[in-house]
């Protein structure tokens, strides 16, 4: 039972965390660039991305997650994990030159923000859970 849990957590993790930062980078591109001022076809564009580039560090979320279900300190290894996986992830957006170049340490700031924000808010339901 501890594993759909763990399953479930790490999706509504991972799903929260897409929509955060999608939402930080749709607004942030919005507002401070040019070539982006269309909001909800940015915000689709960013979740997508957003989603899709950070699935392998979710599967390595998870795996700290299942090795740790019974340790005293999971909400602390769960933190540790999200942020340097997070920043991780965040360095793949200075691989990228082009139209977000200009603004790659405030995207990669926000890569960490909705990570980190994510597993925050999730953090009553994985004390109690487990």
């Amino acid at each position: 039972m501890k594993l759909f849990k763990s399953i479930f957590i790490c999706c509504s993790i991972w799903l929260l965390a897409g929509l955060l930062n999608a939402l930080l980078f749709a607004t942030w591109l919005s507002l401070f660039t040019t070539e982006f001022h269309h909001w909800p076809r940015t915000f689709g564009l960013a979740l997508i991305f957003s989603l899709l580039f950070s699935v392998p560090g979710m599967f390595i979320f998870w795996v700290v997650f299942v090795v740790n279900w019974s340790c005293d300190l999971l909400f602390r290894h769960l933190l540790n994990a999200g942020l340097i996986l997070s920043v991780l992830s965040s360095l793949l957006l200075f691989l990228f030159d082009g139209e977000i170049q200009k603004q790659q340490f405030v995207l990669a700031c926000y890569i960490v923000i909705a990570a980190l924000s994510s597993i925050m808010i999730h953090h009553t339901f994985i004390k109690n859970s487990f």
